[in-house]
């Protein structure tokens, strides 16, 4: 099968999105099926693996290292691939550009809702957000008209599209590689070793573990924090790191390698994310493949990936009650090690091979409707 996907944001943009596209084109060509890739091109950047094709972009001026892709791609350009599927990961000006293309070539268009659009319109154009959403959601419900199905990647977005008018939908949980991402040995270190890893962006509300750990300082300076990412909210973080004291005990990384990552995750013992914006965090899996408790807010729609008391918390944006929890956690080795068991069984729910295997079932229910 050819399969060809549309994005707006790919390698070396460093986000949960891209990555998704990265795993699952690497997965579907493990299983024999070819892959074309449309993507922004980005100043300076070669791609070293095959079926990539950029297109034109321009700098963001909101996001940096997100460029804004204008697909000017030529039509002989796409029938010469002879896709099966077209596959797009965005809606708007790709959306649009992925459905053009399933018209003029005649195939089935499917699209995957990555994101809680509507919050991220709330963050970057809180003034217009009204007439903005408005516009995303008829966006959104003109492509799923051309679309076979809308893949969701948790239940919550398809709770959501179906209350906006939007049926065809289908949830496929995204995937991780349960193989790559494993428990260490043994749970280590004593103290409270936190881990988080995402963009450093308002969205994610990275601000909020400065918060958790100035309450952990308060009640034991014994304790590490590593937060791994990139974003516009870096400089601000290290200055609260500065301004609290809490430059021996939290450490900025940065972006790390993929690879890197389920090593930096075995030297933790909880996982912490303070975004309330997500819809099938990748990180939050890989945390918990590699045996992590996840620590959560409420509202972050992360109910089904996290049992609450049985292998994590959701809790009130309380930075003291969850510096509370994490110490009783980690001080609690029986319910410690418990709390892991539980996290490594939860991520196997939700492994990329069952997230390819329904992929695939969509794809071919798609041609065979379309026949």
């Amino acid at each position: 099968m050819n399969v060809l996907f549309v994005t707006a944001t790919y390698l070396p943009t460093v986000n949960g999105v891209a990555y998704h596209i990265k795993l699952l084109k690497r997965a579907l060509e493990k299983r024999g099926h070819k892959v074309y890739l449309l993507a922004p091109n980005f100043p300076g950047y070669k791609d070293n693996e095959k079926n990539v094709i950029r297109y034109f972009s321009m700098p963001n001026p909101y996001i940096k290292n997100y460029p804004i892709g204008l697909p000017l791609v030529s039509l002989d350009k796409i029938k010469r691939i002879r896709p099966d599927i077209i596959h797009t990961h965005h809606p708007l000006i790709v959306g649009k550009f992925a459905s053009y293309l399933s018209d003029k070539i005649r195939v089935p268009l499917i699209f995957t809702a990555h994101t809680q659009y509507e919050q991220y319109l709330n963050y970057y154009f809180p003034h217009g957000y009204q007439i903005t959403s408005r516009i995303l959601i008829r966006d959104l419900m003109n492509l799923s008209k051309k679309c076979f199905k809308i893949i969701c990647p948790s239940q919550e977005t398809e709770f959501r599209l179906n209350r906006n008018g939007i049926r065809n939908t289908k949830t496929i949980f995204n995937g991780v590689d349960t193989h790559i991402f494993t428990p260490a040995k043994e749970i280590f270190p004593d103290y409270p070793s936190i881990v988080y890893t995402g963009r450093l962006e308002k969205e994610k509300n990275p601000l909020f573990l400065i918060k958790i750990a100035y309450q952990l300082k308060i009640i034991s300076s014994d304790f590490k924090m590593t937060i791994i990412g990139e974003g516009r909210l870096l400089p601000k973080l290290s200055e609260l790191i500065i301004k609290y004291k809490l430059d021996a005990n939290i450490n900025l990384v940065g972006n790390v390698n993929q690879e890197l990552l389920p090593k930096m995750y075995k030297t933790a013992n909880i996982f912490v994310t303070p975004s309330t914006s997500e819809v099938m965090p990748l990180s939050v899996l890989e945390g918990e493949a590699c045996g992590l408790p996840v620590v959560a807010l409420k509202g972050s729609g992360l109910d089904y990936i996290i049992e609450n008391d049985k292998s994590g918390y959701i809790l009130a944006p309380n930075p003291k009650l969850i510096a509370q929890k994490i110490i009783g956690l980690v001080g609690n080795k029986e319910k410690l090690k418990s709390f892991s068991g539980r996290s490594r069984n939860i991520s196997k729910k939700y492994s990329l091979e069952q997230c390819v295997k329904g992929v695939l079932r969509l794809y071919k229910d798609a041609q065979t409707d379309h026949l």
